[in-house]
């Protein structure tokens, strides 16, 4: 405010154009300085602004070189995947994975019949999921890349009625996919216990089933998805594999088999066990024309029984193990051993007839005949003495008293002889007989029989 400074009276008010002009400079003075404050801030906004636009596109870039690795090649991907260590098996939301199986190669290797046992290998593709180790396209340009065996999980199948089973891996890398498949082959040799139907050996063929599985429990775990199955080198020995298929027991996923048709090549059998013993048997046939009374017919057939017993000691090993349905073979070959002895027995006793006429030991008869020739000695004596006291019979009469008793003999040989043959031809006839018989049971039951065997009740 402005004062007019008086004499000794003091202050006095100022007039009224004075107060307008200080009011008017107080006004101009406030003016200029809020132009000076508004001046000096617009300056200093400006920069902040600059240095925020500046700042930005810095941000950005640091932001997108964090997301995009510096290394983008292959074997950058396959490090990245290998460096997650996914040796655990794929967990999704319903504890399930699927494991495709497209195709499956078969082939049988052997047939025990022995043990009743047969190996088989089988080359299994496999391909399953797993979203651990998919990847942007975006960012890694590769769709499949391939990494070591060792670093992935990998499946294990099992054969449920395998007696030795071992798996292996086609190859020691395994291809993967950029949305997670994996693909990876194994080889699998497995000896499976098979009770191979024996019963028309070695006319035989039967089925044989291999349980391949994984593994799965209370609903949780792993299940397979097969497709096709096709053979290899269907000849293997004497067995043929006719045809392989994939079923399931009971329409479940978790009881997978392979059904596989064997039938075995009979020639070699055939020619080595049946076809000697069928020689054998005829060779004994043969025999009854042999005479009787020569002693050639028994050497023979003894021989034939030593060679037979020869023949099943040398070929036991290749005669075919037991089981429920015992091979017919053993059967027929017990009936040939047991026909060949009681057709050398039969020789022997009709021999001891055609010769002495009677089936007692000889040591019997010829103490009978011994009585019967002193007898017939001391009668002789006595009608010599009487003889000598009446008069001597002569040379002639002692001569034809002999031939007479010759004569007597062979005819009573004779007789013997014509009634052993007769008996002989009877028993030939019924030797045949029973081997005709035999010869229809026989064939009857190779061919037109057949024993049934479960060959699932592994599962029961």
């Amino acid at each position: 405010m402005c004062f007019v400074t008086g004499g000794r009276a003091g202050m006095r008010p100022m007039d009224h154009s004075v107060l307008k002009c200080c009011l008017f400079s107080l006004f101009l003075l406030t003016v200029s300085a809020s132009g000076t404050l508004s001046n000096s801030a617009v300056p200093t906004i400006q920069p902040l602004s600059n240095t925020a636009s500046a700042s930005q596109p810095a941000n950005t870039a640091t932001s997108s070189s964090a997301t995009t690795p510096s290394c983008t090649t292959r074997r950058c991907l396959a490090s990245m995947l290998i460096a997650k260590e996914a040796r655990s098996p794929p967990q999704s939301p319903r504890c399930i994975s699927i494991i495709r199986v497209p195709s499956i190669v078969y082939e049988t290797l052997s047939v025990d019949t022995k043990n009743l046992r047969f190996e088989s290998r089988l080359e299994v593709p496999l391909s399953w999921e797993d979203p651990d180790l998919s990847w942007n396209t975006s960012v890694y340009h590769h769709d499949v890349v391939v990494l070591p065996v060792s670093k992935i999980w990998t499946p294990e199948l099992h054969v449920t009625n395998g007696v030795q089973t071992t798996m292996k891996h086609g190859n020691k890398d395994l291809l993967v996919h950029s949305n997670g498949t994996i693909e990876h082959m194994v080889i699998m040799n497995t000896v499976v216990g098979c009770e191979v139907n024996l019963y028309n050996y070695p006319f035989a063929s039967d089925f044989c089933a291999i349980a391949l599985n994984v593994w799965a429990i209370s609903g949780c775990g792993m299940f397979l998805d097969f497709g096709n199955v096709s053979k290899t080198s269907a000849n293997r020995g004497d067995w043929l594999t006719e045809e392989v298929e994939l079923n399931a027991k009971g329409g479940r996923d978790d009881r997978n088999y392979l059904w596989v048709s064997l039938k075995m090549r009979s020639e070699n059998p055939f020619l080595s066990l049946v076809l000697p013993s069928i020689l054998i048997i005829l060779a004994d046939v043969g025999s009854f024309s042999l005479p009787l009374g020569e002693s050639k017919r028994i050497p023979f057939k003894v021989k034939l029984v030593l060679s037979f017993i020869m023949f099943l000691n040398i070929l036991k090993d290749l005669l075919p193990g037991g089981g429920q349905c015992s091979p017919i073979i053993r059967k027929h070959f017990c009936f040939c051993l047991v026909i060949l002895v009681l057709s050398t027995l039969q020789s022997m006793v009709l021999t001891r007839l055609a010769k002495c006429g009677t089936l007692w030991p000889c040591s019997l008869s010829k103490s009978k005949d011994s009585l019967l020739k002193d007898t017939d000695n001391e009668e002789e004596s006595k009608s010599d003495i009487k003889a000598s006291e009446e008069e001597k019979n002569t040379a002639l009469q002692k001569v034809v008293k002999f031939l007479n008793k010759m004569a007597a003999q062979d005819h009573k040989n004779a007789i013997h002889h014509r009634f052993a043959n007769k008996v002989d031809l009877v028993c030939f006839c019924i030797y045949l007989t029973v081997l005709i018989v035999y010869a229809v049971v026989i064939l009857y039951f190779s061919f037109g029989s057949r024993c049934e065997i479960n060959q699932l009740d592994f599962w029961s």
